[in-house]
């Protein structure tokens, strides 16, 4: 089965996978050293893997999860309400952006 992949920069480091079923968020991972719990051999190199996030029937709904997902992403502090909100706002108008692009 053959699937289209769909990147652009704004969504990084999540992309989408369309094949004939549905739409699949991916997000590219990068692993850390200190979590595989082992020594690297001299000249080991770490691959980045793509992790599947969920299966969705349409490609808004899977920007949408894309939003949630850069919003609440590991290591991301906010000072206040307002601080979220707001972040949540300028995610939600960039891929709002990209979704009413020839109607989506």
């Amino acid at each position: 089965m053959s699937q289209t992949t769909i990147k652009d920069p704004s969504l990084e480091p999540y992309f989408i996978g369309k094949d004939s079923h549905c739409y699949t968020v991916y997000e590219t991972v990068s692993p850390k050293k200190k979590r595989l719990g082992k020594k690297l051999l001299k000249g080991e190199v770490l691959q980045d893997y793509e992790k599947p996030q969920g299966h969705y029937s349409t490609f808004g709904s899977a920007l949408q999860r894309i939003a949630k997902e850069k919003l609440n992403r590991e290591g991301k502090n906010y000072s206040s309400v307002r601080g979220y909100l707001e972040e949540w706002n300028k995610i939600l108008t960039e891929l709002k952006t990209l979704q009413n692009y020839k109607k989506l």
